[in-house]
């Protein structure tokens, strides 16, 4: 892929390990060189190298994508270069090789895992085929493994009374970002307070959904322990030119945005003395709590947690019917009923669960 150099735009090629290149003005320039040049040595994509062609796709995932998405390509890319041993010519990688990698990968880790690597394999492929005219999809005949979907994880609400009895002030407006919204992790760490309507009483919530890689946004009405923990964090911030709402205020990443912080829950699980859980957990949590305790419909939940598919929501939850706008209150007196109860009556999970 091409690459600025001193305001220039160079194009590079590799063939037998060497290294062609030439500047441009343009990108678009550059890009038209390489094409052309594969072209005119008979290396039309099919004949570059895996190592060449997995460079290539990885730039562009890497501004398609988000971080954790990245990471894994990233990751299995070099994964089956180790596996094939050398760098072989993408149009010497056959089939066999493809499932000779998955089996090992199913094998040493896990179906799940060898069928997230095939994914990925796959889209790279046909990213090969649409832009370097590599000729065939060696991953299209290898079929998925077969793999039992294990039950979800979905914390009992005592362990979530434990979690706001330990958290401070500040930790606790952080968990009521989670219990309000039931956001995922990406949309909470990323909330910038451009994104915070105090006025409408709104929180716009992006992600990374769609097939191109843009972001896309929307907005959910915010109850009245939202807006209050909002709010205190609003007069309460130390960091005042940080445009994110979650900020390190501490350590080595003080300043910087929270997702320097990804085991913070797993630290507060620690010092309540629960079973550890990750983040999307509490999405769960969200989703069976309306369902389970206030009959709230499938539809209506999923247009809470943004789904793209309702199929996607069935599994968190069963089949009811409930009203979006009075919807997120019932989350707003759930979690205030949880923390009175945890927090003033000074009485044991036990007793707390019985008055409820």
């Amino acid at each position: 892929m091409p690459f600025k150099d001193r305001g220039m735009w160079r194009g590079v090629v590799k063939i037998g390990g060497k290294r062609f290149s030439d500047s441009f003005e343009t990108k678009r320039e550059a890009i038209n060189w390489e094409n052309e040049f594969r072209k005119k040595s008979n290396l039309s994509g099919n004949s570059i190298s895996f190592k060449d062609f997995s460079d290539q796709y990885l730039s562009l995932a890497k501004s398609k994508f988000s971080k954790l998405t990245y990471q894994q390509k990233e990751s299995m890319t070099k994964r089956f270069i180790n596996y094939l041993g050398f760098n072989m010519d993408v149009d010497q990688i056959l089939p066999s090789h493809i499932h000779g990698y998955l089996l090992e990968q199913a094998n040493n880790r896990s179906n799940y895992c060898a069928n997230r690597d095939r994914k990925n394999l796959l889209a790279m492929w046909n990213w090969g085929q649409k832009i370097l005219d590599i000729s065939s999809n060696p991953v299209t005949k290898i079929d998925r493994f077969p793999h039992d979907r294990k039950t979800q994880y979905v914390p009992p609400e005592k362990d979530i009374l434990r979690l706001l009895a330990v958290a401070n002030r500040k930790e606790r407006a952080f968990l009521d970002c989670y219990l309000c919204t039931g956001a995922r992790r990406s949309e909470i760490f990323n909330l910038k307070w451009e994104d915070v309507n105090f006025e409408k009483r709104e929180i716009r919530l992006w992600t990374r959904k769609t097939k191109d890689g843009s972001m896309e946004s929307e907005s959910l009405p915010m109850n009245n322990q939202l807006y209050e923990s909002l709010w205190w964090c609003w007069e309460n911030r130390i960091f005042k030119d940080s445009p994110f709402v979650w900020v390190c205020e501490e350590g080595p990443h003080a300043g910087k945005p929270f997702n320097y912080r990804r085991r913070f829950l797993k630290g507060l699980c620690k010092r309540a003395g629960i079973c550890p859980f990750g983040f999307h957990s509490l999405r769960r949590y969200v989703a069976s709590t309306l369902a389970d305790t206030h009959k709230v419909s499938a539809k209506t939940i999923q247009r809470i947690l943004r789904h793209k598919s309702l199929q996607t929501t069935e599994r968190y939850i069963q089949n009811l019917n409930h009203d979006l706008s009075g919807v997120m209150e019932l989350l707003d007196v759930n979690i205030n009923q949880s923390t009175t109860e945890s927090t003033t009556n000074k009485k044991s999970d036990s007793e707390i669960l019985l008055n409820r």
